[in-house]
């Protein structure tokens, strides 16, 4: 029989629009992988009788809204935005099996929230101030290099540690304009959030101990001092598709930011761009706007993963065309 690979393509094209996307939803189920990574090669520090032996947790998919989200890329580079009010103090966290930090260390704030692992994170990360708790970011880029072609089975994912019903607000917003000469973001999308305490009855990581610690004012090693342990708490997650930004498919998409939930448009998003001014971005935000405790699944996109019927027309079409894809060669983190 004659294949007719332009009427292969309509139909596969055709098969995956009619998938179901659910936006803002709670995500349910984690399918993970663990194993011994590197880190930055520290697997002791001045983090206080504590050791690090570089377990990594790694996100492979998940489930939300009855449909399974599959990894697709991850971002090359992250970019801190700190406001000049507060000295460059930052919150992380580990997880932690007594003195043993079962994570990997990160030498910077933005090591500690680029990758793909649920064994550290940052703590309070949009709180002003200069307490044990609190620090002066305003916002955290994360850019994806070359960008992403927007689909209906784009997504991105927001992590939080927490207790399961009680996960912190936030604000999101994709970056459709981005500068690489000045690692600046130039436009961007609607902003998207959760506005009030969400969760469910239960994380889909249970409840696990953890260590906060403090970087110093250099922001070179979270090893000024031990702020807090704490614990038990989980992880849970949202899932946001292109249509909570009211971006287009085939719109190019260069990553994605995260806010406090103080943060303002003045109902131009363009506002967004300048973290310094604080007429929109308020260097006073509380733990109530800016309290949350970001997972390191961070610069992570994801798609819907299609049914077994549209997989295997999928997997024709990839052997027909002889269409492969690699990871792009990462950039060193910006701290």
């Amino acid at each position: 029989m004659k294949i007719h690979y332009d009427q292969l393509l309509l139909s596969a094209v055709a098969c995956l629009a009619t998938v179901s996307l659910y936006g803002q939803t709670l995500i349910t189920r984690f399918d993970t992988t663990t194993f011994t990574g590197s880190g930055d090669g520290v697997s002791s520090q001045d983090e206080i009788d504590f050791t690090f032996d570089n377990t990594v947790q790694r996100l492979d998919s998940f489930s939300a809204g009855g449909e399974l989200y599959a990894v697709s890329s991850l971002a090359d580079q992250v970019f801190v935005r700190r406001n000049n009010t507060n000295p460059a103090q930052s919150s992380v966290w580990y997880r932690r099996d007594g003195s043993t930090l079962v994570a990997e260390h990160a030498s910077t704030i933005g090591g500690a929230l680029l990758g793909n692992t649920f064994r550290g994170g940052s703590d309070n990360t949009f709180v002003n101030g200069t307490g044990n708790s609190q620090g002066n970011i305003e916002r955290v880029d994360f850019v994806f290099s070359g960008g992403l072609t927007a689909t209906d089975a784009l997504a991105f994912t927001v992590m939080d540690r927490g207790g399961a019903s009680v996960h912190d607000r936030f604000q999101i917003a994709l970056i459709t304009g981005w500068d690489s000469g000045t690692d600046q973001v130039t436009a961007y999308s609607d902003v998207s959030g959760q506005g009030s305490l969400w969760g469910g009855g239960s994380n889909p990581l249970g409840d696990f101990s953890y260590r906060i610690f403090r970087y110093d004012t250099g922001n070179t090693s979270a090893d000024s001092y031990a702020a807090e342990t704490g614990g038990p708490q989980g992880i849970g997650g949202v899932v946001f598709d292109i249509a909570d930004f009211n971006v287009s498919a085939g719109t190019t998409v260069y990553g994605y930011s995260l806010f406090g939930y103080d943060v303002s448009t003045g109902g131009d998003t363009s506002n967004l761009i300048d973290w310094t001014n604080s007429t929109y971005y308020p260097t006073n935000t509380n733990d109530n706007n800016g309290g949350i405790d970001l997972a390191a699944i961070n610069g992570v996109a994801f798609s819907v993963v299609p049914e077994p019927s549209t997989w295997a027309l999928g997997s024709l079409l990839v052997i027909l065309s002889g269409a492969f894809t690699r990871r792009p060669r990462r950039r060193p983190l910006q701290p």
